[in-house]
């Protein structure tokens, strides 16, 4: 049997950004039938036991995520340990995991750098107190590294064929049911004119006139 990844995101408090990543990751997850992979999230500055903010909870009920149930947690060298993959919102998140375990390295990076989601702004601002769009803001960045992520060799997602039929056997398939496609007229194009000859001008004869 196939040992699980466990992907563990960070943010400061546990209570927005972190616990929406996570929780929409694993919405994606579900969707495409991959089993393999257990997700998590920490903060690196909480009291463990908080609720997710309300606007965090409202903005994943709209795309079908549940974050009511949803406890804050320390980020741990357990968890850490544990960890196969680490994203953290900030470049202090990533700081704080190598701080508390040097088992951190090498599996620690910044959401949007890793997921190569803005590589110009790769930091994902931290939404507590800010009003409700600033919360659709950060979530609309959280989302578009998500779906990054989940393009990703790590996560093991086959992409879809379509199958495409071959054009020779469409067209065998018509000609048995007697239908022909109607084939294009050239028009053609009016032959050039021939350039007639330039006509030589005939020499002036000069007429001398006969003295009387």
């Amino acid at each position: 049997m196939q040992k699980k990844k466990m992907f563990l995101f960070l943010c400061t408090g546990n209570t927005c950004r972190s616990p929406m990543a996570a929780g929409y990751l694993q919405k994606l997850l579900k969707e495409k039938g991959v089993r393999d992979i257990e997700v998590k999230a920490a903060g690196v500055m909480t009291i463990p036991g908080l609720l997710a903010t309300p606007e965090a909870i409202q903005i994943m009920e709209s795309v079908g995520v549940d974050l009511r149930r949803h406890r804050s947690g320390q980020l741990t060298k357990d968890l850490i340990k544990k960890a196969d993959l680490i994203l953290g919102m900030t470049p202090f998140h990533v700081q704080s995991a190598l701080r508390v375990s040097d088992e951190a390295r090498g599996k620690t990076f910044l959401f949007k750098e890793y997921t190569r989601s803005d590589l110009k702004n790769t930091q994902i601002v931290d939404p507590m107190g800010c009003t409700l769009e600033v919360y659709k803001k950060v979530f609309s960045e959280i989302k578009h590294a998500t779906h990054r992520l989940m393009k990703m060799d790590i996560i093991g997602v086959k992409p879809s064929k379509v199958e495409k039929k071959p054009a020779r056997k469409v067209e065998k398939k018509k000609a048995r049911r007697g239908v022909t496609k109607p084939k294009k007229k050239v028009a053609k194009k009016p032959a050039k004119p021939k350039r007639a000859g330039k006509k030589r001008a005939r020499p002036k004869v000069k007429v001398k006139k006969r003295r009387s």
